[in-house]
């Protein structure tokens, strides 16, 4: 009787630990990617510097104006679990701008694509659920595109930043590899320098005239994303 009893107990604990094992839907070791879409709307800042110069004569002009964008957000992550509660990771990030209705004759589109680093803290981790806070910083990419037939002079601005971003995520597995998320973050970006980049024409008409001329817009700002999409993990 003694003999069934302790192997009774040696089963029942190697369940218990089998299952203690298995109900973390987040492990040290595990390889999460995720791919996502959502929206992201921002306040923003804007500082526009003009410089044009004519022999001995030159002009410098500022402008600057508060206003608000938003923008259709496709992220792609990568994360590794080096334990069961931390994972370091990477994220990609599409960016496509909501060009508003009074400004679709002048932009064209906007467009930029973020790459950084991520670290993961996991607050919840049960066999099905995966709740995460977050921060990353990486490095952004923007091009603005201007409709010719009313820029004839610019054809466009570009130009890079760093940015910034904490968040939480729920991944909420359906089986053992495949599941939902949902996400809710703030992020900040400063562009810092986007320049002009004249049209063929118009530089050949500043150029025949010995005259210089840049234009330079510094765009900062900060918002709420909020997305969805699958959770993979291997």
């Amino acid at each position: 009787m003694k003999k069934i009893t302790t192997t009774l107990l040696i089963i029942v604990s190697l369940l218990f630990l089998n299952l203690n094992t298995s109900a973390q839907a987040f492990q040290k070791g595990n390889v999460n990617f995720d791919v996502g879409i959502g929206f992201g709307a921002y306040g923003t800042t804007q500082t526009q510097t003009t410089k044009l110069s004519f022999g001995a004569v030159s002009s410098d002009t500022t402008y600057t104006d508060s206003d608000g964008a938003a923008s259709m957000v496709i992220p792609i992550s990568f994360e590794y679990g080096v334990s069961d509660k931390i994972g370091i990771g990477a994220d990609l990030i599409i960016n496509n701008y909501i060009i508003a209705e009074e400004d679709k004759d002048a932009i064209s589109s906007v467009k930029a694509f973020d790459f950084g680093a991520k670290f993961n803290y996991h607050l919840l981790n049960s066999d099905k659920n995966d709740l995460m806070i977050g921060v990353g910083i990486g490095f952004s990419s923007i091009k603005w595109e201007l409709e010719p037939n009313i820029h004839q002079f610019i054809e466009s601005y570009s130009g890079s930043c760093v940015y910034w971003s904490i968040g939480i995520t729920d991944r909420i597995f359906f089986s053992e590899n495949v599941g939902i998320l949902f996400n809710l973050g703030y992020k900040g970006y400063s562009y810092s320098g986007l320049e002009a980049e004249l049209t063929s024409e118009a530089k050949e008409v500043i150029s025949s005239f010995g005259a210089t001329f840049s234009q330079e817009i510094d765009w900062k700002f900060n918002g709420v994303n909020i997305g969805t999409g699958l959770a993979l993990k291997f």
